[in-house]
């Protein structure tokens, strides 16, 4: 366990070097739309259904953004499904915390979003860490959600200890400028992005025509190395008796997935509720949301017909 967060915390200490060189516009998308909370501001794009059937809500594991939704997004979209594509806090072109701000649950934001855009229930899709958020966003505003999507995650155990660590001001206030300093040219960030997106997917052929720099581009704003020791440690645990009490479940991974750790995996298995379904996608690395976007989207189509939208 020790080594393992030593892993993480070698990670985030790499890519906590923001360089301004790399700051972004204002608006990246031509479909970029803001939402101010509490000192906030999330960047969110709304892709609405002619004939609407339900409406979804998307949120990214670490390190990405509303990219990596674009392949199964537009899919759900044709079919009858309003989605919601979101950057969650210090990641994408939302706001970054900063020692000055109060810093607030990640699914308080994200549920103040889904209450702003709709009085309607939602469909809330998460993988990897957005999967940590939807889980706690169920477990605090059942209301709001009709059922949980989860794309290569599984649940999250944050121990206080690790939360006060990685969130210390004091740690946050030497480490990110010295890092800063340390980081000479973009070149460093590029190759490191570069480097996990590759083994996040396991598919030579697809990463090799993949444009990671809307990674880069996002990941590199001031102040997302500070934003991401207070995300790690914001993030909440896992309610699994909540899940186990709630709607049917919609749970997928990749067959090659290296991230995410089967015991945690099998853990979230066993606490879902009846009716809901767990598949593995042959072949699918920790992002199968991209390169396998045709099946993932074709599972999740299957499981919303049979659990319409409340």
């Amino acid at each position: 366990m020790k080594k393992i967060i030593s892993v993480i915390l070698s990670v985030i200490l790499i890519l906590s070097m923001a360089v301004a060189a790399f700051a972004s516009a204002e608006t990246p998308y031509d479909d970029s739309k803001f939402f101010d909370y509490k000192g906030y501001t999330i960047h969110y794009r709304e892709w609405k259904a002619e004939e609407q059937k339900g409406q979804i809500i998307f949120l990214h594991g670490f390190a990405h953004t509303t990219y990596c939704w674009h392949n199964m997004a537009e899919k759900l979209v044709a079919e009858g499904y309003t989605c919601v594509l979101v950057d969650l806090p210090n990641f994408g072109y939302s706001s970054r915390d900063t020692m000055e701000m109060e810093r607030l649950p990640r699914e308080e934001i994200v549920h103040a979003l889904m209450v702003y855009l709709s009085d309607e229930a939602w469909y809330v899709a998460g993988h990897s860490m957005g999967g940590f958020v939807a889980e706690s966003v169920y477990d605090k505003y059942p209301e709001s959600v009709n059922n949980l999507l989860l794309y290569g995650t599984s649940g999250n155990i944050n121990t206080p200890e690790m939360s006060e660590f990685v969130g210390n001001p004091i740690l946050i206030k030497l480490l990110v400028p010295l890092l800063k300093r340390l980081a000479k040219h973009e070149k460093v960030i590029d190759k490191i992005i570069k480097v996990a997106v590759k083994f996040c997917f396991f598919d030579n052929e697809y990463f090799a025509a993949y444009d990671y720099s809307e990674i880069v581009k996002s990941f590199v704003r001031p102040g997302t190395g500070e934003g991401i020791f207070y995300s790690f440690s914001m993030l909440t645990d896992t309610n699994y008796e909540a899940i186990k009490n709630g709607p049917a479940v919609l749970y997928i991974n990749g067959s090659k997935d290296k991230v995410i750790k089967k015991s945690a995996v099998q853990t979230l298995i066993d606490n879902l509720p009846e009716n809901s379904e767990y598949h593995i996608i042959e072949g699918g690395g920790h992002l199968f949301i991209e390169n396998y976007a045709d099946e993932a989207a074709e599972l999740t189509l299957r499981f919303l017909e049979k659990n319409p939208e409340k």
